[in-house]
């Protein structure tokens, strides 16, 4: 058969079938053939995608976040609603049409400007001063690297760069702020009537039928979230053992090699007068601002000049002024780079030209110099034992984790073999959510990892993930359970609850839209409250920050429009906890802008101005956002 098939395929029939075939792959080329393309974006802006994985990644950051926030008040099964999955989409979506408008309209964050503001984010110093290692151990601890965090703050910083100028942009005329000023400090006079519901008990039998019905009809209320307990092993340095004993030898032998470090630099008692020139200055207030600091530098160099005094009447730097123009003791490296030039290159008591700095003109005083030393070994040799001790302690440590890691490679199924090679105990935890747990599952790159492809579905043990605290996990799930509904059985009481507190609501609102219409049919809301044996509360010029009153019910109030002689309006707010109130509205008296002293008024124009910024902001971007390709993949989500 197959030789008789041969034969066929080899004259004129073969000839046929790859001219056939020759067709579709001139057109689509052969690679087609066998890298078919699966689309995988959860929405695509113009030409550029952002995958299933990216939103995934940043929807979890996004979660865990929230977590961190909320605390105790947060709900989980609200991030597993599509609603809310979909908002973030638009998020996303938002910050790659601002990110390319960016790169339309030229707007470059530059390397220099990103690492300034990395280099002044708290959360990377340690006493004051950006700290490297802090900084990768954070970023890793978020499953990021440096890499991949610039690159994110780099179109952070360019999209606000396309919106911020908007934003500042907002103008808040006299009048407008006479009418906000009016509104605001508004006062309104009304009373009301408040509707309690029914007692929970009063609300009839709760059948098994309908705790079934309703138990069937809302499966997301009772549904336990996936999760996962993990078994891991944990590698900390502080367990590392390292000699507590460094000889004399080697430490002066540390000494001898790292000499340069143990100087004390030179430093220079300095004072300074500071002539301020805006950075937007023109040419002419420059020149002016520097004939000013040379008659400064011409008075202080006269016999018997008083520089301090001089700095009093003249620095414009109000942090020395005080002080006589006194900046302490300045080394190098510290200063702007012309200010040190000049200071170093002058002798004791000489008094500067103006020097040109980035905030004006500088005329510098030089009091006293203080020349560099060299620390003894006696002084610093606690401080070498130290760096010797940590840096053992280091190596040994980076020697473990590459074994660690070697071991997990050469048999990702277990950890048995690490554990007995490396001696370290295996470790469990209890079971946790995508929410995290206790002890090493509250880190959100450990919960990252346990519910990753690899680890949960293949079985593997996840990379070693490198904690706070510098100490190596490394962790591989031993038990999984699958999200469930929870047994009716198990919940029984609650669904009979939820039932009743459902008919309660159904109730109160038939019996409060009732009262509605009898109010508004003419009805008067002291005959009502008579029948009902209640009694009608009144509110008397009520702001809108009223703390006395519920809310809700200041909220309606505020909405319901003036009233006008001869006509009733009637109102309901609904006041949680299924109660409800009936609003009669009696007067309104507008806030008087005459009583704002100008300061307030001045700093309201700016708070108006900045919203107003960022309403044109919002516009701006609805604008992007209409005139763009944008196509959304709802069923990846």
């Amino acid at each position: 058969m197959l030789q008789s098939l041969r034969e066929k395929t080899s004259g004129w029939i073969a000839v046929l079938i790859l001219g056939l075939l020759m067709i579709p792959f001139a057109f689509f080329g052969v690679e087609n053939y066998f890298n078919a393309r699966t689309a995988t974006f959860v929405a695509k802006v113009g030409d550029e995608e952002i995958s299933k994985d990216e939103f995934q990644q940043r929807f979890q950051e996004y979660r865990m976040q929230m977590r961190r926030m909320l605390g105790e008040r947060f709900d989980s099964r609200q991030f597993d609603q599509p609603t809310i999955k979909r908002q973030f989409l638009d998020r996303l979506i938002e910050e790659k049409l601002l990110v390319q408008q960016a790169a339309r309209t030229g707007i470059v964050v530059t390397p220099t400007q990103l690492q300034k503001d990395i280099l002044a984010m708290e959360a990377f110093q340690v006493a004051g001063q950006f700290d490297q290692e802090r900084y990768v151990a954070l970023l890793r601890n978020q499953s990021m690297t440096p890499a991949s965090f610039e690159a994110r703050l780099g179109k952070e910083m360019a999209v606000q760069a396309v919106t911020g100028e908007i934003q500042k942009s907002g103008i808040a005329t006299g009048n407008y702020l006479d009418r906000y000023l009016a509104l605001r400090d508004q006062k309104r006079s009304f009373h009301y009537l408040t509707l309690e519901p029914p007692a929970l008990a009063s609300v009839g039998e709760v059948s098994a039928d309908d705790i079934q019905t309703y138990y069937d009809a809302h499966p997301d209320a009772f549904t336990r979230e996936e999760s996962v307990s993990l078994e891991y092993l944990q590698m900390s340095p502080a367990d590392v053992e390292v000699p507590t004993v460094v000889s004399e030898e080697t430490l002066r032998e540390r000494y001898a090699e790292q000499s340069a470090r143990f100087v004390d630099p030179e430093a220079r008692l300095t004072s300074h007068i500071l002539i301020a020139v805006d950075p937007d200055a023109d040419a002419d207030a420059v020149r002016a601002a520097q004939e000013k600091a040379k008659g400064i530098a011409e008075a202080a160099r006269q016999d018997g000049a008083d520089f301090a005094a001089l700095a009093e009447q003249n620095s414009d730097d109000f942090g020395s002024k005080a002080t006589g123009g006194d900046l302490g003791w300045i080394e190098k490296g510290i200063t702007d780079p012309a200010f040190e030039a000049a200071l170093f290159a002058m002798g004791p008591g000489e008094i500067s030209d103006p020097v040109k700095g980035s905030d004006g003109w500088h005329v510098i005083q030089l009091r006293e110099v203080r020349e560099g030393k060299a620390k003894p070994f006696e002084e610093v040799r606690a401080e070498l034992e130290k760096e010797y001790l940590d840096g053992e302690r280091e190596r040994v440590f980076n020697d473990r984790s590459g074994k660690l890691v070697d071991t997990i490679y050469r048999d990702p199924t277990t950890l048995n073999t690490a554990s007995s090679e490396l001696g370290l105990e295996v470790q469990t935890t209890a079971f946790f959510d995508r929410n995290g747990g206790a002890g090493i599952a509250a880190f959100p790159a450990v919960v990252d990892a346990a519910f990753s492809d690899s680890v949960l579905t293949q079985g593997n043990v996840s990379d070693p993930i490198t904690l706070p605290d510098g100490s190596l996990v490394a962790v591989r799930v031993n038990g999984h359970k699958a999200a469930t509904v929870t047994p009716l059985d198990e919940v029984r009481d609650r669904v009979e609850t939820l039932v009743r507190e459902e008919r309660v609501s159904e109730q109160a609102r038939t019996a409060a839209d009732a009262a509605l219409a009898e109010a508004q049919g003419g009805k008067a809301l002291a005959e009502m409250a008579a029948s009902r044996e209640i009694e009608v509360q009144q509110g008397d010029a009520v702001t809108r920050g009223a703390v006395n009153l519920d809310r809700e019910l200041i909220s309606r109030v505020f909405e319901l429009p003036h009233p006008v002689e001869g006509k009733r309006d009637v109102g309901m707010a609904e006041l949680g906890g299924s109660r409800y109130a009936l609003i009669e509205l009696d007067s309104v008296t507008d806030g008087d802008p005459a009583t704002i002293g100008a300061d307030v008024r001045s700093a309201l124009s700016k708070q108006l101005a900045t919203a107003l910024g960022g309403v044109e902001a919002r516009a701006y971007v609805d604008a992007l956002r209409a005139n763009a390709e944008i196509v959304v993949a709802e069923d990846r989500l």
